[in-house]
């Protein structure tokens, strides 16, 4: 997968039309599903694909943003075993899904739900995995501008351009704002993150969808080490941050791994103290 022209072109998409999945593509996604790479290799997933009949009219008043279940053709149901970090495992894994069906030009939107035994019983799963998300898949109403061929980044842009792009991007915070050098709050420099290789992937994870868009994560770039944050508040709970935090891993990790080299995320606290406010926790680091 091209994670770069696969993430550009991304977008959530709650108004579908009434048409069904092309059974090659439909196959294409199933099959991306049961082999795509996971943030932690040994929680088992189990991942069901199920039709509008089968999933709206159980779900409605009980899935979706206060109750209004999201009306489309086809969803992916997630479920998995309960391990360490099998919230930011979900993310990983059902983000990876929604830009693989995105990659084969079908739209997606997760679906927030309150309760996995609810939806276990009203869809009638047999199972003994927990429900971890529920994935909207099907074709847009409106029909959005494709970026074709290779997204301009890195060494194609002046320092005047790349500045100007940090700060764009559908009322998203600059890099300025999102990624810090050594100490909690020394914001990175454009430069800085050029000379490191560190701006595309910085910039793509920048771009991963969040719960309201609050856009929680915070990067520190400690030398060759980078630690992921994520801010906890009142505006979301524990299971939408841990989604979010594998959502931002899987961005950075795919773009840094074709640009630079391969990651490991250690989802596991540092030592070092960087001045980390309270309201923010560490979720993982990586060396680079």
């Amino acid at each position: 997968m091209d994670y770069r022209q696969t993430i550009a072109n991304k977008y959530s998409v709650r108004d579908y039309k009434d048409k069904t999945i092309d059974a090659k593509t439909a196959k294409e996604i199933r099959d991306y599903a049961r082999t795509c790479p996971k943030l932690v290799e040994d929680i088992a997933v189990d991942i069901r694909f199920m039709d509008y009949d089968m999933v709206y009219r159980q779900l409605d008043g009980f899935a979706g943003y206060k109750g209004i279940m999201i009306n489309a053709p086809h969803y992916a149901i997630l479920l998995s075993e309960k391990k360490d970090h099998y919230i930011e495992n979900a993310g990983y894994v059902g983000e990876g899904i929604c830009l693989k069906a995105n990659e084969l030009g079908v739209a997606s939107c997760w679906i927030t739900f309150e309760d996995s035994k609810t939806v276990i019983h009203k869809l009638n799963l047999v199972t003994d995995k927990e429900v971890v998300g529920i994935i909207a898949l099907g074709y847009g109403k409106k029909a959005r501008k494709i970026t074709t061929g290779a997204v301009a980044t890195g060494g194609n842009y002046t320092q005047a351009d790349m500045k100007k792009k940090s700060a764009g991007g559908a009322g998203r915070l600059p890099l300025q704002k999102i990624v810090y050098i050594d100490q909690w709050g020394q914001e990175a420099d454009v430069d800085t993150l050029t000379e490191r290789a560190l701006y595309d992937p910085m910039d793509y994870a920048r771009r991963a969808p969040s719960t309201l868009n609050r856009q929680p994560w915070r990067f520190l770039i400690d030398g060759s080490k980078i630690i992921l944050t994520v801010r906890d508040d009142e505006e979301t709970n524990e299971y939408e941050e841990q989604i979010d935090a594998g959502i931002a891993m899987l961005y950075f990790e795919g773009v840094i791994e074709q640009s630079l080299c391969q990651i490991q995320w250690k989802l596991e606290p540092v030592e070092k103290d960087y001045g980390i406010p309270e309201e923010y926790k560490v979720v993982a680091s990586c060396e680079v």
